[in-house]
């Protein structure tokens, strides 16, 4: 009916009233440690704002051998009993805290892809902050432009004149790039010259496989015709 254990019953009929009936809003008294022999000591240091390293050093030279952890733990009990104030330079190490370093500029991705590929206009200062920081994005962005000046204008001439001048670029993809022309010279000349397009014909196969995907392999032939006839 009480909804309690013997043991309960028997730790509240025995206890100390003021421990077991303390407002667990107020902080909690400490424990008897072997630091509490100091205890007048580590108070007048927390209260002159000295660090807990330097407490601890001191309280070493004068004989006591606990670990730093615990020796931090009590100390950090104490700031909290007594309402100490104790905001210093230094963690419990002893190491000054470095003052927040101002992040670098930060550019998304995408702003960067739509400024080399679609030629969207940013900021100046991102412009010079990505040129002085990746310089090789000059280049591609230069790539780019002369790619598509080649069929813009159609141009046989400026075909040639991006594959011998890509070709010796130290950026290891645009020269592959640039390489692949000339194994390829005679097709990516048809397609510069001609009006044709095979896109059509692409698209096609694109979304070929993507009805295949999405039928898992589990229908038969006819539905597959269905699907791709209706």
């Amino acid at each position: 009916m009480l909804k309690t254990t013997y043991r309960q019953i028997r730790k509240f009929s025995k206890g100390d009233p003021d421990i077991l009936c303390r407002d667990n809003k107020s902080p909690r008294s400490l424990h008897s440690s072997e630091l509490d022999q100091y205890k007048p000591i580590i108070l007048e240091q927390l209260s002159s704002k000295v660090s807990i390293k330097c407490i601890y050093e001191l309280l070493v030279k004068l004989g006591h051998t606990g670990k730093t952890t615990n020796f931090y733990d009590y100390c950090k009990k104490l700031i909290e009993k007594n309402g100490i104030d104790h905001q210093t330079n230094s963690n419990i190490v002893g190491v000054k805290r470095n003052k927040a370093k101002p992040p670098d500029r930060y550019i998304e991705r995408g702003k960067v892809l739509n400024y080399l590929w679609s030629n969207i206009k940013i900021s100046t200062l991102d412009i010079n902050f990505l040129l002085e920081k990746y310089p090789l994005l000059k280049e591609i962005q230069d790539c780019i432009s002369d790619f598509r000046e080649i069929y813009v204008h159609k141009s046989i001439i400026l075909l040639e004149k991006f594959i011998d001048k890509y070709v010796k670029s130290k950026i290891k993809n645009l020269k592959s790039f640039a390489n692949g022309f000339l194994r390829d010279f005679e097709a990516i000349k048809n397609s510069v010259i001609s009006e044709y397009s095979n896109g059509f014909i692409e698209g096609n196969n694109n979304r070929l496989k993507m009805i295949k995907r999405t039928m898992y392999g589990r229908a038969s032939l006819n539905l597959l015709r269905a699907k791709i006839i209706y």
